[in-house]
């Protein structure tokens, strides 16, 4: 084998690995639903639902901040304090019941 062949082969290896990384996470994003995301006392409001949630039984994930860079931060002063929350989407009847149940 040549020089030539072996860096095509190394090549195709590294794109299959990232095609098979990429697919993978793709998939596991595309499982998830978010069910909201507030700032501030309303993402306070948004983790005790997230608490609720998970009491119930149900597969629920939960954010906290935006991650930036540090050429960014100083522009995201109010980012900071940010909550998202994600659900699985086959469990996402059944949190809205829970939510609207208070």
């Amino acid at each position: 084998m040549d020089f030539n062949t072996i860096r095509i082969l190394l090549i195709v290896v590294l794109v299959l690995c990232f095609l098979f990384i990429v697919t993978r996470r793709t998939k596991e994003s595309l499982r998830w639903v978010l069910l909201g995301e507030e700032f501030g006392e309303k993402g306070e409001r948004l983790a005790r639902d997230h608490d609720r949630l998970e009491q119930a039984g149900l597969h629920v994930r939960m954010e906290r901040g935006v991650k930036t860079s540090f050429l960014f931060r100083r522009f995201s002063k109010d980012l900071d304090d940010r909550v998202a929350l994600y659900v699985l989407k086959e469990e996402l009847p059944e949190a809205e019941v829970i939510l609207h149940r208070t």
